[in-house]
Order: C-alpha cells, then structure tokens, then sequence
C-alpha cells in the first residue's frame, strides 16, 4: 500500500476463527491509520448512501473473506459493488475452526495485502 493509496476494507467479522483473523486484520490496519473500514452489515442491509459512496469511491478496496462460503464478495456483489481486491484466510493456511489466531499470521496476511 503506497503512501498516497487510499484503502477501504470490509471484512468478514463471522463467529469462527476465521471471522476473528479477517476482523482483527482489518482493525488492525483501521487503527493504524492505514485503511478506513466499512461496516459490511450496512452493506448487506442495503444502505444506499454508504453503498454508492462505495461504488463511486476511488479508493483501493480489500474485501476480506473467512471461509469457502466468501459472504463478504458476496454482499458486495450482491449490492452491485464489484471493484474489489478479495482476500481469504484460508489462503494462508488457516483452517476453519483449528487455527489458533495469532498476531504473527495476522501480520502475515497484513503484509499480505499491502503488496496489492
């Protein structure tokens, strides 16, 4: 992620392990000041102001996914919003329900993403 790259991400925040790495990865970067980060609930209720301000954004957008199931990609698509970055934790050998979160593998998939 360059300096002058302005990020927005959504993420996956479901109840299982892979929820809370994809959560903690994007409140990680939020507080760090290096991504803004959406509420993907408002999204899938369809709130149309943050939803076209999403479509009409210039920024980079990383969607962030727990599992196989990606409900996050498909909030967002579901909404029309379609210019996406989508990252998923079981790229990074994270198994469903097994891997403990840690704060190395989620800086690993920080990194991860600042190479987009």
């Amino acid at each position: 992620m360059g300096k002058d790259d302005n990020i927005t991400i959504v993420s996956c925040s479901g109840a299982s392990n892979t929820g809370c790495f994809t959560d903690s990865v994007a409140r990680k970067l939020a507080e760090s000041g290096q991504a803004n980060m959406l509420c993907l609930a408002k999204i899938a209720i369809g709130d149309e102001k943050l939803v076209e301000s999403t479509k009409s954004s210039n920024d980079k957008i990383i969607v962030l996914d727990g599992c196989p199931f990606n409900c996050a990609e498909k909030i967002l698509k579901k909404e029309g919003i379609d210019r996406f970055h989508h990252v998923n934790t079981t790229d990074y050998g994270i198994t469903k329900g097994k891997t403990p979160v840690t704060d190395e593998k989620v800086d690993e998939i920080i990194d991860s993403i600042k190479q987009l």
